[in-house]
């Protein structure tokens, strides 16, 4: 529909100076509003389709040029027909200052556009039907004098609506707030210029100096209001252009308190708050950690989304509602932020975890060498010097000295076997079917191993899904109290799945324990996910899942 628009109203404006008698500065602006509220109008329109306030702006122009240009036709119908719509390009007006920045009217303000609609067309047909002339063809009855206190009556009628408009306006400007006031300066202007036009129409019935609402000092007035609707509608673009020195500023922001401060300044929202997404508990929680009631006094709250899961969520002015495009952009820029400083702090605590973790094992095969295996070899090394001592004086006694030197030898080994599989199994190189089931034969607690699997799997992921049963099992042992426990391994495409299920007594912790942490992190390390169900009294499934396609990342062999 715009696109005849535009041409027309290009030559309705060039038509309109064409005819113009008289080119005295305040002649052709007065000629030129009609077309400043078309210009505006149609630029809104075309960059916001999403409000009616560009095309109100559009049909406002029509309805003050049009009405000029029947009347300089020389056609006593056109003629009279201009007189008929000369002032209604006034409720326009109105409606455009009640409506703004939504174009929608509400509520009381249909009630004052519909009385200057009444006033400015109705009743001006009324007064043409009185109005003596030649070139008024609706003159049924002519009479001047009822003409004269027709029009009287009506001036002062359209004034009062006008000022009540104004009234309304000015009043819901002034009980905003700082962000929807800032938004509602155009609606301010346009009450501004209706003031005016209500000034002289008084004057004009109080001393009987009466100035049509289109001539000289009004129409200055009235050329300038559509240009600040014009801003007032693209401000939210303007303030978009900027979303690159807010990515910036993003990116510096240290902190979470920080990015709520750059994100009031972008919005110029200084009661704006950022809150906090609290999973399992279903609500909002400020910085310090504290629930968030629902906002109140014009506020609204915005949700925050990641791959559509709440993460965070903008307190502010509901004002900013109505720049919906701005609100998403600044959402979106305030998501990545978060991932990023979220991101940045897991990967640091996960350094520290890794440093930590390393730092235990080295603990471990420390204490598990001289607790073990070294406190073996000595007591070997002593038996076989006491085996020496007495081999010839007593055999029999060396024969069994020798035999428990035999016995510590080989439980040695074991214990250097199994703190060797503690670092890296070597049973996995016949396959993790058969490293399962030798955690499943060591094991207290019987276990049912099912590894469904048609083909080999990277040896990262091999090595995770040990480790996972390891840690399961070993939980199993220590914490369930379970008569039986299960290890099934599927596969699902390019997705592996480990499950380690018990019967036990739940209630396990997913989110404490060294062990599970440690898992977690080799697990994500993969781009896989570990998961903890444990409810009391049901038993425990830790479940791993991790990618095993051709794009599956490798991690070096511990």
């Amino acid at each position: 529909m715009r696109r005849w628009v535009w041409p027309v109203a290009v030559a309705a404006i060039l038509l309109g100076f064409a005819l113009l008698d008289e080119h005295s500065p305040a002649a052709v602006v007065n000629r030129a509003v009609g077309g400043s509220f078309i210009v505006c109008g149609l630029v809104v329109w075309q960059r916001r389709p999403d409000t009616r306030t560009g095309a109100l702006m559009t049909a406002t122009g029509f309805l003050d040029l049009i009405p000029q240009l029947l009347g300089e036709s020389g056609a006593p119908a056109l003629h009279t027909l201009g007189e008929a719509f000369a002032n209604v390009w006034l409720a326009g007006f109105g409606a455009l200052v009640l409506s703004f920045p939504s174009g929608r009217l509400k509520g009381f303000d249909r009630v004052l556009v519909g009385a200057w609609v009444f006033g400015t067309l109705i009743w001006q047909i009324v007064w043409l039907l009185f109005l003596p002339g030649d070139d008024n063809v609706l003159a049924l009855w002519p009479d001047a004098g009822a003409a004269d206190a027709i029009d009287t009556a009506q001036r002062w009628f359209n004034t009062l609506v006008g000022t009540a408009i104004a009234a309304v306006a000015l009043a819901r400007w002034w009980r905003a707030g700082p962000a929807l006031r800032a938004l509602l300066l155009p609606s301010l202007a346009g009450a501004l210029a209706i003031i005016v036009l209500a000034v002289h129409s008084y004057s004009s019935l109080l001393v009987g100096d009466w100035m049509r609402p289109t001539q000289e000092l009004t129409a200055f007035v009235l050329f300038a209001v559509p240009v600040a609707f014009l801003f007032g509608m693209l401000r939210a673009q303007l303030a978009r252009a900027g979303m690159a020195d807010l990515v910036v500023a993003l990116q510096r922001a240290p902190d979470e308190h920080t990015l709520g401060e750059i994100l009031a300044r972008t919005l110029h929202d200084p009661s704006l708050e950022l809150v906090f997404w609290l999973p399992g508990f279903e609500t909002y929680v400020d910085e310090d950690g504290r629930p968030f009631p629902p906002p109140a006094d014009g506020r609204v709250l915005t949700p925050i989304e990641h791959d559509g899961v709440p993460v965070a969520a903008l307190v502010h002015d509901a004002a900013l509602t109505y720049e919906p495009d701005l609100l998403a952009g600044v959402c979106a820029a305030a998501d990545v932020a978060l991932a990023h400083t979220r991101l940045v702090q897991e990967l640091s605590r996960s350094r520290v975890r890794i440093v930590e973790a390393g730092d235990a094992a080295r603990r471990r095969i420390e204490r598990d060498l001289h607790d073990g295996a070294q406190q073996r070899l000595v007591s070997l090394a002593i038996a076989l010097r006491l085996t020496e001592d007495r081999i010839k004086e007593d055999p029999d006694t060396a024969v069994t000295l020798v035999a428990a030197a035999r016995k510590e030898l080989s439980e040695s080994l074991e214990e250097l076997r199994e703190l060797a599989r503690g670092i890296h199994p070597a049973v996995l190189e016949h396959g993790l079917a058969t490293a399962l089931s030798s955690l499943a034969i060591r094991s207290p607690t019987p276990v049912q191993v099912t590894c469904a699997l048609d083909g080999p799997l990277p040896e990262a992921v091999e090595l995770a899904l040990y480790f996972v049963a390891c840690e399961g099992l070993a939980n199993v042992a220590k914490y369930a109290h379970a008569d039986a426990a299960e290890v099934r391994v599927t596969r699902h495409g390019d997705e592996v799945e480990i499950e380690v299920r018990d019967d036990g007594v739940g209630g396990a912790d997913g989110a404490g324990g060294s062990g599970l942490r440690g898992l977690a992190d080799r697990v994500e390390a993969l781009g896989g996910r570990l998961r903890v169900s444990s409810p009391a009294g049901a038993g425990t499934v830790l479940r791993a899942e991790l990618p095993c396609g051709a794009g599956t990342r490798t991690l070096a062999r511990s």
